[in-house]
C-alpha cells in the first residue's frame, strides 16, 4: 500500500492533468463564444447550461460520484466559462 507521500504525489499529478484539461476546455469555450458572437447569438444559453449539468450527472454517476458532487463540478466550470464568454462579448462593444 502506498504511503501518504506517494498518494499526495499521485494527487499532484492528477491535479496537473485536470488543470491542463480545464485550460483546453476554456480555450474551446472562448472559440465557441467568438463563433456565437459572429453568428449573432447570445453568449449564454440557460437550456444548454442545464444540458451540461445533466451530462455531468450522468458522467459522475458512471464513476460513483454523487449528483451533488456532479453539480458542484459543473457549476464551477460553467461559472468560469460564462465569465470568460461574457468578457469576450463585451470587449468589442
Amino acid at each position: 500500500m502506498p504511503n501518504t507521500k506517494e498518494l499526495r504525489e499521485q494527487i499532484e499529478e492528477i491535479d496537473e492533468d485536470i488543470i491542463d484539461l480545464i485550460s483546453t476546455r476554456m480555450e474551446i469555450a472562448d472559440e465557441l463564444a467568438k463563433a456565437k458572437k459572429q453568428a449573432g447569438q447570445k453568449y449564454w444559453d440557460e437550456d444548454k447550461e442545464r444540458e451540461v449539468v445533466n451530462r455531468y450527472h450522468e458522467l459522475c454517476e458512471e464513476v460513483s460520484l454523487s449528483e451533488e458532487e456532479a453539480t458542484m463540478i459543473a457549476e464551477v466550470l460553467l461559472k468560469i466559462s460564462k465569465e470568460r464568454q461574457k468578457h469576450l462579448f463585451e470587449e468589442s462593444k
